[in-house]
């Protein structure tokens, strides 16, 4: 079976869908938004081959890329209005999956040969295609993707169903909403009826649509089944993460090495052992301590044992080759990555060596030199021109490496920075809302409010719109537990959700005057505890106090 010939299928859950994404996806592009994208080294927008781009419209039909009045995110958010669904508030952290982006394709020659044919195809930035022309292995193969999605989710939920031929790698862009129905019978976006509901059912139903792929179309095209997830989560590394990968990788290799060496060290250590042990027993039979018959069985046990340890040895040592050349490729991936500047490849230039062919005439002599000079001088120097120009084109591939590693590295910074700032904002989030919950529960009346609206969230109860001490009105959105969510970090969330709808309202902090060190430490579900570091505990009134109605909290506090 070919290993390096396979399908390809690539899919996001997508909480949004921009006006940009669908822009790239239909090519709703100007020239000058083509040489923008064309700026950066990773894209490759070939404008001479856009016109053989072309959509599956909602018809099942062939149309051509954009042809559809509205755009692609137009006619997205109309599905989504006539399904009722409705986003949460904008910049909720919890927003819920609205659609699926898929990226459909395969093996980089073998999706060219199925677009183009035996047409000849240059990938270089700038190069003239327009001589081609779109082959009908390629609508076929489109075709009967399309008929294997709409067999799936519905021909009324594919919203988009885009395939790009300007690109290194024909490939189909389908954009799907997920839907499934409510015990009422009513349609709705539902992602865990296509998905489903956690990490297992996940991987589960994505290994089978990679075996479903296959059979149904890849097999037909000589594209092999793709690697399926089984439930991991796949990130795609930037450079720096790629590198610490395989140095981490690099450790764990020579931490095997050196156990595998330990290992057979003792292996034949063993075998020595058994080696004494076979003298000792000859020497045993000639002085007649043992019966020759004790004898044969001893022998004949230790022998078993040494050849058994010869075995393992063995294998250790071919275990030790195999993780040493593991090791060695390792290495050399790093060395590879971590350069900017790649070696410069060996020319075999062929070319005959001047000679002089001609024989020297009687008269003229010095003619006849000066025009042999000047034909070698000629050829010499086409060689030299023809190295040069096979070192400069590699001079510019080396430019452009760098170029296009710097770039990466930019923005790998940039994304470091924007994650460095949204976890500060989110550490002080935490901090504030932590600060507010102590607040909040060294105050009797209100303490009595937030344990009565956690017990209530965590039991899933209706939560009352108002309580004592002066009300908790609140519309803070609460969706309730998350599929993959643990109890303890439910629990706990349960509890600073009942926090800001309680609200910071009357909570009083004088109590820290009245002692220098105050650490006020709260834990959930099992773990529940308050802890008190007081310098002064003589001076200090401490009241247990047991949480009443639902016992989910399972918890005690103390009153100051």
């Amino acid at each position: 079976m070919r290993t390096d010939i396979k399908q390809a299928m690539h899919m996001d859950a997508a909480k949004s869908f921009s006006t940009a994404e669908a822009n790239e996806n239909e090519r709703r592009w100007n020239e000058e938004r083509f040489d923008q994208k064309n700026q950066d080294p990773t894209n490759h927008y070939d404008k001479t081959r856009q016109h053989l781009n072309f959509e599956i419209g909602p018809d099942g039909k062939i149309h051509p890329l954009g042809y559809q009045e509205k755009s692609l995110e137009v006619r997205l958010a109309e599905r989504l209005e006539l399904l009722g669904w409705h986003s949460f508030k904008e910049g909720s952290k919890n927003q819920p999956n609205m659609c699926a982006k898929f990226i459909f394709g395969g093996n980089h020659d073998r999706t060219l040969q199925m677009a183009f044919g035996d047409q000849t195809v240059s990938t270089d930035r700038g190069a003239d295609n327009s001589h081609l022309h779109r082959c009908p292995e390629i609508e076929r193969w489109v075709m009967d993707v399309y008929d294997w999605c709409v067999r799936r989710y519905g021909r009324e939920n594919i919203i988009g169903f885009q395939v790009h031929l300007d690109e290194t790698s024909p490939h189909i862009h389908a954009l799907i909403v997920p839907v499934g129905s409510r015990k009422s019978g009513l349609e709705c976006v539902m992602w865990s009826a296509k998905f489903g509901k956690n990490k297992y059912e996940y991987g589960q139903i994505l290994k089978e649509m990679h075996t479903s792929l296959y059979e149904e179309v890849g097999n037909k095209y000589g594209l092999d089944r793709g690697d399926s997830i089984d439930g991991r989560q796949v990130q795609h590394l930037g450079k720096r993460d790629y590198i610490r990968k395989l140095n981490k990788d690099i450790q764990q290799s020579e931490k095997a090495i050196k156990g595998l060496k330990t290992m057979l060290a003792n292996l034949q250590t063993q075998i020595e052992e058994r080696q004494k042990q076979l003298e000792n027993l000859e020497g045993k039979l000639r002085s007649g301590k043992i019966h020759l018959q004790d004898y044969e069985d001893e022998r004949k046990s230790l022998q078993r044992q040494i050849v058994d340890l010869h075995n393992k040895v063995y294998d250790k040592m071919a275990a030790i080759g195999r993780k040493e050349s593991e090791l060695a490729k390792l290495t050399k991936e790093v060395e590879t990555v971590s350069s900017v500047i790649q070696p410069f490849r060996n020319h075999k230039i062929e070319f005959d060596p001047p000679r002089i062919t001609e024989k020297p005439p009687l008269f003229g002599v010095d003619k006849w030199l000066d025009k042999q000079n000047d034909q070698i001088a000629k050829r010499f120097t086409s060689i030299v021109r023809k190295i040069e120009s096979l070192y400069m084109q590699d001079a510019e591939r080396q430019v452009k490496a760098a170029q296009k590693n710097v770039l990466a590295d930019y923005r790998e910074l940039n994304q470091l920075r924007g994650d460095y700032e949204s976890l500060t904002d989110s550490s002080h989030q935490q901090d504030y809302a932590y600060r507010q919950l102590l607040d909040q529960l060294s105050v009797p009346s209100l303490r009595v409010q937030v344990l009565a609206i956690a017990d209530a969230l965590i039991g899933g109860r209706p939560i009352p719109s108002s309580g004592g001490g002066g009300g908790t009105t609140s519309d803070l959105r609460w969706d309730g537990r998350n599929p993959d969510e643990e109890e303890d970090a439910y629990r706990r969330r349960c509890l600073l959700q009942a926090s800001k709808m309680v609200g910071s309202n009357g909570v009083k902090r004088k109590r820290l005057n009245s002692f220098n060190n105050f650490v006020f430490h709260v834990t959930l579900g099992c773990e529940y505890s308050v802890l008190l570091t007081l310098n002064n505990w003589s001076q200090t009134k401490i009241t247990p106090y047991c949480s009443r109605g639902n016992s989910s909290l399972n918890s005690c506090f103390l009153i100051l």
